[in-house]
């Protein structure tokens, strides 16, 4: 449990400052997924062969509307693809391709009939053939150095490919390109809204801000409410709130919060801590610190998520309240077995040497089995005595813990003084 916590943590905030605080790793969007593709077409799939133990799967599409690469693809152009699609005749897929160097293996372009009927040529295993079927297609010589290769058929409505190829271009400014994906947050179609949330994912913090007035506060509300929305949407769907609501938006937040459970773990929670935190500031990290991190009854799970929110307001939002109350309120996790390393890391990085005083009690309580607070105490200390900007009594105790664990466990301090060079 400790060490899933740790790494937990550790990567909320280990990135750059430039995607969203409480999003997963953002995922590839269409918008650069297509901006990528050299073609991109929608086409009806006319024939969907699954394969036998003597030919190989294919389908055979026409294209019904170029969206990139007319002079590749027209239109009416019937393309096969040995590969099979999961579809019903007449479903719409859209067709991402481009060129390749002949002589890469994995896909290459090779004849076929006009005739959707007609058995495919054979394929070997270890070779993806995607063919053309319109008898315009000359044949590709072994001599040019490259070929065209289709590389993605995904099935799409009608709606959703107009959402795709209507979609700003990465390179347009991101203030203005959130203002688009923004009412499909929770659209109906999945491709749609996770594709939507994805682009708030992979937008900087401080674009979210820049389009936090525009944000529908009563959807977000009913958004958050509901049981069925993922971790990573409650977390953005929290701090949007925070940046967009008022006095009612932050009862409401922390009646979302509410009191710790051992029976339900919550993931995404820390999104409406952060919420919270940016409507209430003091106020809201006082009710965070009294429901759990002084709770001797709220899970290990409820206290990261104190120090998730506390930990974005650091990197996020340094003005909202003083920095000492923010170090302040890690004190109480010096006292939790499964969260205090966490807490002495992000001490020493905040450079809270007022905390000092309460580490020779920590070790006493970690010295014989946690290995892990052990080294984070002795990084502690290490980085709080090249500060140069201690006073003589904060050294010399300092100094005196350091001397006490270099004679109990000489062997890890002597491993990090060499990665302290």
């Amino acid at each position: 449990m400790k060490l899933t916590i740790a790494v937990l943590t550790l990567a909320v905030f280990s990135s750059a400052l430039s995607a969203c605080p409480f999003c997963l790793a953002p995922m590839q969007t269409w918008a650069e997924m297509i901006a990528e593709a050299e073609v991109v077409v929608l086409a009806k799939l006319l024939v969907a062969h699954e394969g036998s133990q003597t030919e190989n799967p294919y389908a055979i599409l026409e294209i019904v509307e170029v969206h990139k690469g007319q002079d590749v693809r027209p239109a009416g152009k019937r393309v096969r693809i040995d590969d099979y699609l999961y579809g019903q005749a007449g479903e719409l897929f859209l067709l991402r391709g481009g060129f390749r160097d002949m002589a890469t293996p994995e896909i290459i372009e090779t004849f076929a009939t006009d005739a959707p009927e007609s058995s495919p040529p054979a394929v070997s295993p270890a070779i993806r053939k995607v063919s053309a079927t319109d008898d315009t297609d000359s044949a590709v010589s072994t001599s040019t150095s490259k070929t065209f290769a289709w590389d993605r058929a995904d099935r799409v409505s009608i709606a959703s490919y107009r959402y795709i190829t209507a979609a700003p271009n990465p390179t347009n400014e991101a203030r203005e390109r959130l203002q688009y994906f923004l009412p499909f947050l929770e659209t109906k179609d999945s491709l749609v809204a996770a594709d939507a949330w994805g682009e708030f994912a992979n937008a900087s913090y401080e674009d979210i801000v820049a389009n936090g007035k525009s944000f529908p506060a009563d959807k977000l509300r009913i958004w958050i409410a509901d049981k069925q929305t993922s971790p990573e949407r409650l977390g953005l769907y929290g701090m949007m709130l925070g940046l967009c609501g008022g006095a009612q938006d932050a009862a409401f937040l922390q009646q979302q919060i509410g009191l710790p459970s051992s029976a339900e773990i919550r993931f995404g929670v820390e999104g409406l801590m952060g919420g919270l935190l940016l409507l209430t500031g003091e106020d809201g990290l006082s009710f965070l610190e009294e429901s759990r991190l002084k709770n001797a009854n709220a899970s290990q799970f409820d206290c990261l998520s104190v120090v998730q929110a506390v930990q974005f307001v650091w990197a996020y939002e340094p003005e909202l309240m003083s920095k000492q109350r923010l170090r302040s309120s890690l004190y109480p996790m010096l006292q939790r077995e499964g969260l205090r390393e966490i807490a002495i890391r992000d001490l020493a990085r905040w450079q809270d040497w007022k905390a000092l005083s309460l580490l020779p009690k920590v070790y006493q309580a970690c010295r014989v089995d946690d290995p892990g607070t052990t080294r984070a105490i002795v990084g502690f200390l290490f980085v709080c005595l090249k500060s140069g900007d201690l006073a003589d009594s904060n050294v010399a105790a300092a100094d005196r813990l350091l001397d006490r664990i270099r004679k109990e466990n000489g062997r890890l301090v002597r491993s990090m003084e060499r990665d302290f060079r």
